[in-house]
């Protein structure tokens, strides 16, 4: 049961980077963000997405305890990266609305969490799934999890030129003075 568990949200997760691959190397063959709203290929993104995440927290209930972490490190380190990223996670999408979400056009947020970093969701689900590997002590669910953070990491590099389309100088400004992920220098906000 564990093996179909890990083989099949390891390819999930490596469909899903190649998927975000294509779109950053090909964009006029781009997956995601979908080419249309309601496509078939934004739900197929979705599910890979979906079945990368369930994944990860089966193999963390199956592996339960399988890799011996020390008890501190699941709950000093594993806990509080898996609820603030999931709380990150969805309050970023909140802050961003459904639909842009789903890889929609919609205006430029730059509220919330949106301030400190132009991907807050991405950065939520890492944290996320990196956090819960540490609560499972599941070596196999580390794994997947580090998997899964691909993806995540490389969406934002299919989505920017995409969003330098549609926004133009508004979405150069926005990333001009707001890190991809996170970052702990300053930026010079005026211009």
């Amino acid at each position: 049961m564990i093996s179909v568990v890990l083989c099949v949200t390891l390819v999930a997760e490596v469909l899903a980077a190649i998927s975000v691959l294509v779109s950053i190397v090909l964009p006029h063959r781009r997956v995601w963000p979908p080419p249309r709203q309601r496509s078939w290929v934004g739900y197929l993104m979705w599910l890979l997405f979906l079945i990368s995440g369930v994944g990860v927290v089966a193999l963390g209930l199956i592996d339960w305890g399988g890799f011996h972490f020390a008890l501190w490190i699941r709950w000093v380190v594993g806990v509080p990266l898996w609820c603030a990223g999931n709380v990150l996670a969805l309050w970023a999408v909140a802050v961003l609305g459904i639909v842009s979400t789903f890889g929609n056009e919609g205006a430029l947020v730059r509220r919330g969490h949106y301030r400190f970093s132009r991907n807050p969701q991405y950065l939520g689900f890492i944290a996320g799934l990196v956090g819960w590997a540490f609560v499972a002590g599941s070596a196999l669910t580390l794994v997947a999890s580090l998997a899964g953070t691909i993806p995540l990491v490389l969406v934002p590099l299919a989505e920017e030129p995409w969003l330098m389309a549609r926004q133009g100088a508004a979405y150069e400004e926005y990333k001009r003075t707001v890190p991809r992920f996170i970052s702990f220098s300053r930026r010079n906000d005026t211009a």
